[in-house]
């Protein structure tokens, strides 16, 4: 503890010495005149009037004793912190060109660095020109993996235009029914050796892509592995917007219910369907479920076909008659139901 703090210190305590003698006189004084209070006569009452305004004067002077030593310690105060922040005087901007430190001179060591960074970067394209095909790191081996799923999805996955040629050159399409189904147009899942072919070609589309990208972004890659993050976020909602749309082509099943229902309603037209007025698709949707029993209830777990199908089936119907589409209220114009022949109506 230096001096000044030891006056600050001294100050204090006697600051609160005073204001403690000071109450304890005020508080004694006050007793004593209580004390007056009770030996006087009835009719020289004590009024407590004359006690407060006492009681006030000490008070009043207990509080400038004590405002003027807090006043002087504030003042102590500034002046001791003052003396400890002398480094506060001085400029603590530095100037914005630092041209020469310790005898360095920071031009030429950006210069040198510049050209460190310039032969590293040479080095790894003569690296991967001389050995395209070398992992130097994990980054390598992850980028290029990534960048094979992003063009697998890229491609379209299970329905990618190499299934079908390779597919012919490695299996019979008269013996495997799924590499027949994909030459008729139709969709049918791929074997677990095809796709597993599949896959390891474009593994190796996508370490063709990451080497290239590698010599065009100065074999950073960080960088590389990034751009084949945010390809693979693209690729898969283009992937889940083929699905969303029914892009992929139907299964053989599917082809094959497809083209009964259509001799069915095609049936169906030809008996109860007329030339002429008008009706709304509801009708027709009703009609064709009373002329087929099996089709009477739209969740039948043996024979389902909802209403929205059947309404599928009357448009196709309808255009392939040369009849206007289905307005936008539902009705169909220049095609009826002819009432005569439901016998059920």
């Amino acid at each position: 503890m230096n001096s000044i703090q030891f006056i600050a210190w001294l100050s204090l305590c006697v600051g609160f010495q005073d204001v403690s003698q000071n109450s304890a006189e005020a508080f004694s004084s006050l007793n004593r005149q209580k004390v007056l209070g009770r030996t006087r006569r009835p009719n020289n009452r004590f009024h407590p009037t004359s006690l407060g305004s006492s009681f006030d004067e000490e008070g009043e002077s207990t509080r400038r004793s004590f405002l003027s030593n807090a006043f002087l310690i504030s003042v102590i105060g500034s002046t001791l912190s003052g003396s400890d922040n002398k480094a506060n005087a001085f400029e603590k901007t530095f100037p914005s060109d630092l041209e020469v430190i310790d005898g360095l001179d920071l031009e030429q060591l950006k210069k040198k660095k510049i050209k460190q960074e310039r032969e590293r970067t040479e080095s790894i394209k003569r690296e991967l020109e001389a050995e395209p095909f070398i992992f130097r790191n994990g980054k390598d081996i992850l980028g290029s993996i990534s960048w094979g799923f992003a063009l697998w999805l890229l491609a379209g996955s299970r329905s990618n235009p190499l299934v079908k040629p390779i597919g012919n050159v490695l299996y019979d399409p008269e013996e495997d029914q799924w590499l027949k189904d994909r030459n008729d147009g139709l969709f049918s899942p791929l074997p677990l050796q095809f796709t597993i072919q599949l896959g390891c070609l474009f593994v190796f589309f996508g370490v063709l892509a990451d080497r290239v990208l590698l010599l065009l972004a100065d074999g950073d890659s960080s960088v590389i592995l990034q751009l084949a993050g945010v390809a693979i976020i693209g690729a898969a909602t283009l992937e889940l917007g083929r699905l969303a749309s029914g892009e992929k082509r139907l299964t053989r099943d599917d082809a094959d219910q497809m083209i009964q229902l259509m001799n069915e309603f095609d049936e169906f037209a030809a008996s109860r369907i007329i030339p002429g007025g008008n009706c709304h698709r509801s009708e027709i949707v009703k009609a064709f479920r009373r002329y087929y029993a099996k089709y009477r209830q739209a969740d039948s777990t043996e024979y389902p076909l909802s209403d929205l199908e059947i309404e599928r089936l009357l448009r196709n119907w309808n255009l392939r008659m040369g009849n206007e589409d289905m307005s936008s209220a539902g009705f169909f114009v220049g095609i009826q139901i002819n009432s005569k022949a439901d016998a059920f109506r």
